[in-house]
């Protein structure tokens, strides 16, 4: 509280110049001003007498004289009447304001004086020196007309006598800004005007004003305290929404009907400048492709107060609009509904959706029943949205901030398609004994055929290269492999070593790292192929290079390939059987009767059971050797020598000179025919996949006698 600045003093009694002007014998009070006397014309007063002595008149006496001087003593005190709170009588502060709307003040001047004064009542939008609002006001009240009524200075009705003394001064009405009151002695006029808050202004904004009254009496003897102030202060209040929505992080639109889960809170947070939010709707439009399961109001929960649920139409997407009579400062309500998922809406990769939520509210009335599109400044005044573009908050920018009061959040999912398939499986052939340079490479293939990146560090994926443990003597090479990508829509392939999980193992891992971003920016692209390829090898499984403990040819070994798919809803493992077999060289004699020794026989002739000779009969040897591998999987058989042991038949036969011959199939090449001290000898074949190489000679059977 301020008080006037007059300068009270108290006089000695009955010191008083004639027709002066001096301070009166009154004490300070709140907005009271300190008293003005104005001297009337002095009261002489001289008494005469006149008399007579024996009936003879005397000289006239007169008396001294006697003076009386009157002084009219001017007094008046302005008070506001609002309660606020605060200390004092001279302010009024912190009053609900509206935008757009009016805040009433009320305020009683009183004329404590012994004469009638007349008082000259403004309002202002000004600043005063009884401002108690910290930093400069947002904006100033300004100017109004004034409501008065005259009471008793008790607040009582005037008397009879008192009405009759108003002479013209209607008791009750209202004055324009800068009219004037007049007010008798012991009489005071209740003051009432309403301040306008601009329709612009905000949440926490704060207003200031002044209501003064002016006395004519001072300002014709002290003009320099002849005005009183009173300072009216409002705030803007109104309600601060905070929306937290929350929804199924992901889904996976492999599920039959795939679904989402949505929360969504909306509290009243307490402020400074808090106010319930009355008659709003909260209003949830569904994104494309988001229905609820019957459509009705009976999918959706309201919990935390009362609030009534209603489905709409906005556009073609389904709107679900929760009325709320009454949000207190500090309460909150929550919403709950699910909503099935067109998966044919969304099948681009790393698909998702943001459902954002809006809150629609009115400075006076009620926004229900809500349109489909709500016009600003007629159906709604306030609009708090997870979309802060769509933002009409009216409160303090920094309230939908980071940590704000007002900070709004949306339910955002992500969509999940994730199908990775194994190439079928393959089929290799290896020889016996594969060493290094003979082994054989395996091809399987992983397809990308979702809607979702796959080797990455969100979608990682692991595979093994397993021996099926049938056949000891082959098996897959453990260690560094090579995987070739081909990306989507024909791009480039690439060919990368990805070293195993474990240095020597048979687990690899594909994500961010182990697929260099360089080369595989998005891992596996959707509709990318990345191949494996991984060796098998034949012969010493310790020491591959050698030939020791070959496999046997016409065997087979089988490779498990299983792919694990890890990170958001993963697939199952899936595993793709490999076989290797084993091919090579296979030998096979025959022999056919030469009964006359002509050195021809039919084909049919060759068997390769015993056959029935006589002395001096001949026999055509057959030795064929055969490349095993297939025409479309196969390898070459080179530097193959056919031999034949003399040995073998010299006992009973005689070779008969010239005989060896060696002929090929079609693409091989036949080996050289000769004789050596020991055997016969078909040298230098070279066989191409399921090519045979032929040695053939004749013998003479022997004659015993």
């Amino acid at each position: 509280m301020k008080s006037n600045p007059f300068n009270y003093t108290l006089l000695a009694v009955g010191v008083v110049a004639a027709m002066g002007i001096s301070s009166g014998a009154n004490a300070a009070t709140p907005n009271t001003t300190g008293g003005v006397s104005a001297g009337a014309a002095a009261i002489n007063n001289v008494a005469t007498a006149n008399y007579s002595v024996a009936g003879i008149a005397q000289p006239n006496v007169t008396s001294n004289t006697v003076t009386v001087n009157v002084s009219e003593t001017a007094n008046f005190a302005l008070v506001s009447t609002v309660d606020d709170g605060s200390i004092g009588d001279d302010t009024a502060i912190n009053q609900t304001a509206t935008p757009g709307g009016t805040t009433t003040f009320t305020h009683n001047l009183t004329n404590t004086g012994n004469v009638t004064d007349t008082y000259t009542v403004n309002t202002t939008g000004n600043d005063s020196p009884l401002v108690t609002i910290p930093g400069t006001p947002d904006y100033a009240l300004g100017t109004a007309p004034v409501t008065f009524t005259i009471v008793q200075a008790n607040g009582t009705a005037l008397t009879p006598a008192q009405v009759t003394a108003l002479n013209g001064q209607a008791q009750t009405g209202t004055i324009a800004n800068g009219g004037t009151i007049k007010l008798q002695p012991g009489t005071r006029a209740n003051l009432s005007y309403e301040a306008a808050t601009p329709a612009a202004r905000n949440g926490n904004d704060k207003g200031v004003g002044t209501l003064t009254a002016t006395s004519t009496f001072f300002t014709n003897n002290a003009p320099a305290n002849a005005t009183l102030v009173n300072e009216n202060q409002t705030i803007v209040r109104l309600p601060t929404f905070k929306i937290a929505k929350a929804a199924t992080s992901t889904v996976d639109l492999t599920a039959a009907t795939p679904q989402i889960t949505y929360s969504i809170v909306v509290t009243n947070p307490t402020t400074s400048y808090s106010a319930d939010a009355t008659d709003i709707v909260i209003r949830d439009v569904l994104p494309a492709g988001l229905s609820l399961p019957s459509g009705t109001a009976s999918d959706v929960t309201v919990t935390g107060g009362a609030g009534t649920a209603t489905i709409s139409t906005v556009g073609t997407r389904q709107a679900i609009n929760v009325a709320v009579a009454n949000l207190a400062v500090g309460a909150s309500r929550t919403i709950t509904f699910t909503v099935n998922v067109d998966k044919t809406q969304y099948t681009a990769a790393n698909s998702s959706v943001t459902n954002n939520v809006e809150v629609y509210d009115k400075f006076v009335g009620a926004v229900s029943p809500l349109i489909a599109a709500p016009i600003l400044g007629t159906d709604y005044d306030i609009l708090d949205s997870t979309n802060n573009n769509l933002d009409v908050t009216r409160v303090p920018p920094a309230a939908d901030q980071a940590n704000g009061a007002g900070v709004d959040s949306a339910g955002v999912t992500n969509f999940t398609r994730r199908a990775v398939v194994l190439g079928s499986q393959s089929t290799r052939e290896i020889a016996p004994a594969s060493g290094t340079d003979g082994q054989v490479t395996q091809t399987n293939t992983i397809t990308n055929n979702g809607q979702d990146n796959e080797g990455t560090n969100t979608n990682p994926l692991t595979f093994t290269i397993a021996d099926g443990g049938n056949n000891d003597a082959v098996r897959p090479v453990t260690g560094p492999i090579s995987v070739t990508y081909t990306p989507p829509n024909g791009g480039a392939t690439v060919t990368i070593t990805l070293q195993p999980t474990v240095a020597g193992g048979n687990t690899y891992t594909l994500n961010s790292t182990t697929l260099p971003t360089a080369q595989f920016p998005n891992g596996i692209a959707p509709g990318g192929v990345l191949a494996i390829n991984y060796k098998v090898s034949s012969g010493n499984v310790t020491t591959p290079a050698t030939t020791d403990d070959a496999a046997a040819v016409g065997s087979t070994e089988t490779t498990i390939v299983t792919l694990t798919p890890a990170g958001t809803n993963p697939p199952a493992a899936t595993s793709v059987t490999d076989t290797t077999n084993v091919r090579g060289l296979a030998l096979v004699k025959a022999q056919a009767l030469d009964a006359t020794c002509s050195g021809t026989v039919a084909a049919g002739a060759f068997v390769q059971t015993a056959i029935n000779a006589t002395p001096d009969q001949c026999v055509i040897y057959r030795i064929q050797a055969t490349n095993t591998s297939s025409a479309a999987l196969g390898f070459n058989l080179t530097a193959l020598t056919i031999s034949d042991l003399l040995s073998n038949f010299s006992d009973g036969a005689d070779l008969i000179a010239g005989s060896p011959a060696t002929s090929a199939t079609a693409n091989s090449t036949a080996g050289t025919a000769s004789t050596s001290s020991t055997a016969v000898l078909g040298s230098n074949y070279t066989l191409v996949p399921e090519g045979v190489g032929t040695l053939t000679f004749r013998i003479k059977i022997k004659n015993a006698r």
